[in-house]
């Protein structure tokens, strides 16, 4: 992704943000709840709370985390992407349910900016999740 500077002054610009972000590692502390939620606050003003998850957690304490966190009743699924959607994501097979989290964003055609464990913070086009396995559910906080 090029640099592109924003002509408000004041405004956090996507695309500026997202280049400066790529790369920052995935860590327990900074899982990628923790930076979807830094991602809704400083692209769009949305203060989300936290989700607890352990260091130790497998798969099906992620889902529990993902899913019965009392925030989902607020959100509103949507079948296709939408700017600033946050993107739950699994696996097919053994994961039926959300385990990782992004934020879509209307950028270069459009893609998820997520943490990624091996890459850390990434922004990656649908075509490139699909590749890698990972399914997306679109929904948009209240």
């Amino acid at each position: 992704m090029q640099h592109i500077e924003c002509l408000q002054p004041k405004a956090v610009c996507p695309a500026a943000y997202v280049s400066a972000l790529q790369g920052q590692p995935n860590t327990v502390e900074k899982h990628c709840w923790e930076w979807v939620r830094l991602f809704q606050r400083d692209l769009l003003d949305r203060n989300l709370p936290p989700v607890l998850i352990s260091d130790r957690l497998n798969a099906r304490e992620l889902v529990k985390a993902f899913h019965a966190h009392p925030e989902r009743k607020r959100w509103r699924q949507t079948p296709a992407p939408a700017h600033g959607a946050i993107v739950l994501m699994h696996r097919p097979g053994s994961h039926a349910r959300a385990i990782h989290a992004g934020v879509y964003l209307d950028l270069d055609g459009g893609g998820v900016l997520h943490a990624d464990e091996d890459a850390g913070v990434t922004f990656d086009d649908p075509a490139s999740l699909n590749l890698r396995n990972w399914r997306t559910e679109f929904y948009v906080p209240a």
